[in-house]
Formats: C-alpha cells, sequence, structure tokens
C-alpha cells in the first residue's frame, strides 16, 4: 500500500472512566511519535465502552473514511460497532475485548488476547485439582461481567463435582470492570472477608486500588500479562519508561502490536482481510497469527495483591495448576 493507511482508534477517553485510559493514550502518543511517521493516520474517537458509544464511534469513523480499527477495548462497544464495520468491509484489530463471539463466523475481526473461554478455564485451572473446592461467583451489571459469569457457570460442569458454586463460599471470583472490582473489595473489607478473592482481566492490574486491611496474597487476578513478563526490551517498552519513569501496564503492549500489525499492512498490503487472515506478524507481543480471528498465543498472567496492597505478576498461566488453596 503505497498511501498513508488511515487508522480509526476507539476508546474510553476520559481516564476518570478507565483505569486502562491513561495507559492507552500513552501507547498511541509513543507509537505516533516514534514508529508511525507518515504512514499512518490516526483518527480517534470516544465509544464510552457500551454499545451506543461503539455504534457511534463506529459511525464517526466510517464517516471519515478509515481502512482500518483499532481499540474498543470493551467487548461491549465492539459489539456495538461491529455491524457497521462488517457492513462497510473495514477490519477491527481488538487488542482487549474478551468476549468470545465476536470472532465468530466472521473474517474481519482479529483479537490480539484472550478470549472469555480462555480466561474461565485459566481462572478454573488454578483451584487445586485434589480436593473439592467451593466457591460464589458475584459480578456487576455490565454485558461484559454478565457474558463472563454465565460461561464460568456452564464451564462448571467440566469440572464436577471437584469445583462447586455455592452461595457464602468462603472464596469468591468476582467479574467486573476495574472500577466495579475495586468497590467490590471495599465492601469485602467493610464486612470483614477473610476468603479468596478472583478478580478478572479488566481489574487484574497494577492500577487497581486496593483496601488497606487486605492479606497479603488475599485478592489473586487473572489478567493479560504486563510488558515487563512478555517483552521488558521492546523499543517501545524503553521509551515508555524513558517518559514515564515507570514500566507500562497491561492494555499497553496490546496497543502497540496492533498499531505494529497496521504498519506491517500499510507497508506490504493491497488487501487488509485477506493478509489479516493469513500472514504473520512480527509484533512486540512476539509473532503473531490469527486463526479464524484470534491469537491462539495470547499469554495470560496470575496476578496477587502484595503488602503494598497492589496487584503484581506472580507468573504466566501456561497449563492447568493448582495455585489457590
Amino acid at each position: 500500500m503505497s498511501k498513508p493507511l488511515r487508522c480509526g482508534f476507539a476508546a474510553i477517553l476520559d481516564p476518570a472512566k478507565s483505569i486502562h485510559t491513561e495507559t492507552v493514550l500513552r501507547a498511541l502518543r509513543i507509537y505516533q511519535s516514534l514508529f508511525a511517521a507518515k504512514t499512518i493516520e490516526f483518527i480517534c474517537c470516544e465509544d464510552y465502552g457500551s454499545l451506543d458509544g461503539g455504534a457511534q464511534a463506529a459511525e464517526f469513523l466510517v464517516s471519515a473514511g478509515v481502512d482500518i480499527v483499532v481499540g474498543h477495548y470493551a467487548s461491549n462497544s465492539a459489539l456495538g460497532a461491529l455491524p457497521l464495520y462488517a457492513e462497510q468491509s473495514i477490519p477491527m484489530l481488538l487488542p482487549t475485548a474478551t468476549d468470545t463471539c465476536l470472532t465468530h463466523d466472521r473474517n474481519l475481526v482479529f483479537r490480539l488476547c484472550a478470549n472469555n473461554d480462555n480466561i474461565v478455564h485459566a481462572l478454573l485451572s488454578l483451584f487445586p485439582s485434589d480436593v473439592e473446592v467451593k466457591f460464589d461467583v458475584f459480578s456487576d451489571e455490565s454485558p461484559y461481567a454478565k457474558k463472563l459469569a454465565s460461561i464460568l457457570k456452564s464451564t462448571l460442569a467440566d469440572y464436577a463435582p471437584r469445583l462447586v458454586q455455592e452461595a457464602g463460599a468462603s472464596n469468591i471470583v468476582f467479574i467486573g470492570t476495574g472500577d466495579r472490582s475495586a468497590m467490590f473489595l471495599q465492601d469485602c473489607e467493610d464486612k470483614g472477608v477473610s476468603g479468596n478473592i478472583i478478580l478478572t482481566d479488566d481489574a487484574a492490574c497494577a492500577q487497581l486500588v486496593i483496601p488497606q486491611s487486605m492479606a497479603v496474597g488475599q485478592i489473586h487476578g487473572i489478567g493479560f500479562a504486563p510488558a515487563k513478563l512478555v517483552n521488558p526490551q521492546a523499543p517501545c517498552v524503553h521509551e515508555y519508561v524513558k517518559r514515564y519513569h515507570a514500566m507500562p501496564s497491561v492494555f499497553f503492549l496490546e496497543t502497540i502490536a496492533a498499531f505494529e500489525i497496521v504498519s506491517q499492512l500499510q507497508a506490504k498490503s493491497e488487501n487488509l482481510i485477506a493478509d489479516l487472515n493469513r500472514c504473520s506478524f512480527s509484533t512486540s507481543l512476539g509473532e503473531l497469527r490469527f486463526q479464524q480471528g484470534e491469537n491462539l498465543l495470547a499469554p495470560l498472567c496470575l496476578w496477587a495483591n502484595s503488602k503494598a496492597q497492589q496487584l503484581h505478576p506472580i507468573g504466566m498461566i501456561k497449563r492447568p495448576e493448582g495455585y489457590l488453596k
């Protein structure tokens, strides 16, 4: 492709509305200034993380004549945007939207992260395999949380009778956005909850606010892997540390990798959708190839709270093993 490529970028742009906004906007600024040069024209818009917001963002980006879209970090906004992109044959690169159905029966949606099914199986693999474990499941009212909770409950049949959902159990799984997860933890502190609490991908990050009275290791998270575990020597990571004096959090490498794919398409592709379905891409997440829209090597990470009451990554989740008792 000889001409500059128009890349739409849709996200929650207000840092007060998402604990991940600062990270993804920093990724955009770094990529724009260092790597995109004049080969990519970025067109940014707010999607509010909602169905209607996603649809409105898609309408704006389509009218702006974008060739490809990166973003829609919340699954709900991606679901709202997808019909219009599909109608216009505009490919979507999803850094962190986990709803499994987004890639079903479509050839223009490409997910860089794990999907909900992957997250559920990784979560259930953390419980010991030799004893019965009971846990309760809570979620916020977001469509993302409701869907993930539904998958968790239906998947439990494969793990019965070893794993049992039971109201009032000491082990707790909470599925929700980062902000709602922080509110749930505060409620647990107020009620004196002492059992293990497991959070999911949107909350599994160092930015999560954790009450001071929580015991070390009481809170775990199943989420994406941060740059320091995946590729700490990547040029984009060095630039982040140089600018912001800290390692980037989750959502950074996923965003950068999506932009790197766009750059590689701009350099050589005459058919974006066809090449996304058949080519491999060298990215800061590693060598990446999509199979039916999924990155089958997408890493997941186990997080736990430290003495400083901050979630920190324990390690990559590679196979079913019992971490929690």
